[in-house]
């Protein structure tokens, strides 16, 4: 009795944590770029028991075993404005970390600093950076990548090119926040190219990539984990009842 505590205590834990990434989905289902989590549940150790015919092996409870990121594209949104890029099939904006680095997103909101220099994700540099001529602030892009700007007398000049880069298994980057994610060994290492090439998508300027956040799975797989964290919390309250009657019965 001891053991099913234990056992339906992990359920517990483990029905917890997949609320906690449904309920992260669910608050991202307007955040632009976002790929949903979902929670991987696998079994615990087994423990070997002496029976009547050898040894039985009875399940310690579950647990999750992984944070799986969807890696499915959002909808482009059109919404006219000039400094939103999506793109438009695999890949990933490069951008400079703070503390050294580089990290990867998809969500294409870009911007300028004080120095003219292009940045996205929060204020990160684009990787390679871009830096605009003094003087100008609205630039364009095109399908593949090249960046253009207008001077006043009417000619344009080019200033750079936005690079991708793509993964082997995009699903196994690991999020960092702020739209951003990082290499992992799951992932495997990025391979940078110009836009259309190597496997990564186009770009499209006056688009932005919404969520791909399924609000009907999530509530599905909300009412599910509820559910079984339900009957786990049943189950350590039986087995606390049974242990409470087995005590009862030593004191008689």
């Amino acid at each position: 009795m001891i053991q099913a505590l234990r056992t339906a205590a992990s359920g517990m834990s483990a029905q917890q944590l997949a609320m906690d990434v449904t309920a992260n989905n669910i608050s991202n289902l307007s955040t632009p770029g976002f790929k949903a989590g979902s929670a991987r549940f696998t079994d615990l150790l087994y423990a070997a028991r002496r029976g009547p015919s050898g040894d039985i092996f009875l399940g310690m409870g579950a647990g999750v075993g992984e944070v799986r990121r969807d890696s499915a594209l959002g909808v482009l949104e059109n919404d006219g404005d000039s400094s939103h890029i999506a793109i438009e099939g695999e890949g990933f904006f490069q951008v400079r970390l703070p503390g050294g680095g580089v990290g990867y997103t998809r969500a294409g909101i870009l911007g300028v600093d004080g120095e003219g220099n292009v940045v996205i994700a929060g204020g990160m540099l684009l990787d390679p950076p871009l830096t605009l001529p003094q003087g100008t602030s609205r630039f364009s892009v095109d399908e593949r990548g090249l960046v253009t700007v207008t001077g006043e007398d009417g000619g344009t000049s080019e200033v750079g090119r936005i690079v991708l880069a793509r993964f082997v298994n995009p699903a196994g980057l690991e999020a960092r926040g702020d739209g951003v994610l990082l290499e992992t060994p799951a992932s495997g290492p990025p391979t940078s190219s110009v836009p259309g090439e190597a496997g990564t998508g186009l770009l499209r300027q006056g688009f932005l990539e919404s969520s791909n956040v399924d609000l009907a799975r999530e509530m599905v797989e909300m009412i599910s984990a509820l559910r079984a964290y339900e009957m786990n919390a049943k189950m350590v309250q039986t087995a606390d009842e049974s242990l409470a009657a087995a005590n009862n019965i030593l004191r008689g």
